[in-house]
């Protein structure tokens, strides 16, 4: 009688391959989810970055329209030192408070949703103001503003700045 060859893998080869695959899979588990993790970090940093950005652009142009009357801007916070908030009404009549609120930075229009404030940036640690002269030295009265210059610090795990530089317009 003939012999028919075997076709097929014994237990035994099947218990030492799945034994060699656990191995590797254990070897190579942490680097997949060293991965994740740095990808996942990386995101939450460009998300946090990308906040920082827009509500920084946001001051600017806000800023940007502040009116001036009788040669004194519109500035109704006091400017003669450092402030976590301002308010200021611009060109067109509506004023404007940008304002630190717990770990928010915050818009809000007197116009708007009955002056509703509206989130910039979450994760706020920090928001700060400055008011200068012309020649650098700081500003007594909102008469003598000529810049404002303003610094976000926001956190989420990593601490990120932000600070601008704004010059006034419609200086008379």
């Amino acid at each position: 009688m003939r012999r028919r060859p075997c076709h097929g893998f014994t237990l035994m080869e099947l218990v030492l391959s799945m034994t060699v695959l656990a191995l590797l899979a254990s070897v190579a588990a942490p680097y997949l989810s060293n991965g994740v993790r740095a990808y996942n970090s990386t995101a939450a940093s460009l998300q946090t970055v990308g906040n920082l950005r827009y509500a920084s652009e946001r001051i600017v142009r806000e800023l940007r329209d502040i009116d001036n009357v009788g040669g004194s801007f519109a500035i109704a916070t006091p400017v003669n030192g450092t402030g976590n908030s301002i308010i200021f009404t611009k060109a067109d009549g509506v004023t404007v408070t940008l304002s630190a609120a717990a770990s928010d930075l915050q818009i809000s229009y007197d116009l708007l949703a009955g002056g509703t404030a509206f989130t910039l940036a979450d994760e706020l640690v920090s928001l700060t103001f400055n008011y200068f002269r012309s020649d650098g030295l700081q500003a007594s009265t909102t008469g003598d503003v000529a810049y404002i210059e303003f610094e976000i610090v926001l956190d989420n795990g990593n601490s990120y700045t932000q600070r601008g530089r704004v010059a006034l317009r419609n200086k008379s």
